[in-house]
């Protein structure tokens, strides 16, 4: 089963697709354009490199084929950058690595498209899914717990010389 054709049932007014290095100027620029979530990890503004490498990169013990990469495009435009692992780290359990979201896009509207991705991963089998979000953003920590995420272990990430504290949420579903 092909998420995206999934999601594309599950969403009304948009369309998702997956996203490859076809599409490598239009991650490089939709990821530049959120400087504060790259701030929280890292001292420098997202570069090319690092913008693109998230198409392909996977966490240790998982495989390339567990990955989806995808965005909901909008009247062409690309509104929400999702990035998945499937069965990551357990079996059923989704990992959202990435949820980045245009900047005129409503709270409402990501919450819609957050519930079109949670009717999706039900769908295709999955009964979680977690994601990190980093101290000191409260923007997301404030959408997540409206989504009724519940916040579950806090732990430190390190990324190279820099250590971030940030805390995993869970949704059941």
């Amino acid at each position: 089963m092909k998420l995206a054709e999934v999601w594309n049932q599950m969403i009304m007014g948009a369309t998702v697709r997956p996203l490859t290095h076809a599409d490598d100027d239009l991650i490089y620029k939709f990821q530049a354009a959120h400087p504060d979530y790259f701030n929280h990890f890292q001292d420098h503004p997202v570069t090319r490199n690092e913008a693109i490498q998230d198409v392909t990169d996977v966490p240790m013990n998982a495989m390339p084929d567990q990955k989806a990469y995808l965005g909901i495009f909008k009247d062409d435009q690309l509104v929400v950058l999702v990035d998945l692992i499937i069965d990551y780290p357990l079996p059923s359990l989704v990992w959202l690595g990435m949820w980045l979201t245009d900047k005129q896009l409503t709270t409402e509207q990501a919450a819609d498209y957050y519930h079109s991705l949670v009717a999706t991963l039900r769908a295709a089998g999955a009964v979680q899914l977690q994601l990190s979000v980093f101290m000191g953003d409260r923007q997301m920590k404030q959408f997540w717990e409206s989504q009724q995420l519940q916040p579950i272990h806090t732990t430190t990430v390190i990324r190279g010389e820099r250590a971030a504290n940030v805390t995993i949420y869970q949704d059941k579903f």
